[in-house]
């Protein structure tokens, strides 16, 4: 299984590979790598807010179960999560 990119692209066994090659390849100075690093340590955004990281706990096969449905509709596992906790915390009238 391919890896996924944060937009939900699959990305292809060659298109990996050439990632690799030009990480390889790459003359990464001190000051780049010092880019790299902090742009890394940013806190994700959804929309115009900062994303807060929540932890539960759940049963061993939630995990299986996620990421099989974020394969199918060639999404993150955390907009899946994001779309079934939208689903269930809906207001009830």
């Amino acid at each position: 299984m391919n890896p996924t990119t944060n937009t939900g692209k699959t990305l292809t066994d060659a298109e990996i590979a050439a990632i690799a090659t030009d990480f390889e390849t790459a003359d990464i100075g001190p000051d780049t790598a010092a880019k790299i690093k902090k742009t890394r340590r940013t806190s994700p955004r959804l929309g115009d807010t900062k994303a807060e990281v929540v932890t539960f706990r759940a049963p061993s096969d939630y995990k299986a179960r996620i990421k099989q449905r974020a394969t199918a509709e060639s999404r993150t596992e955390s907009q899946i999560i994001r779309a079934a906790l939208d689903a269930y915390l809906e207001p009830h009238e």
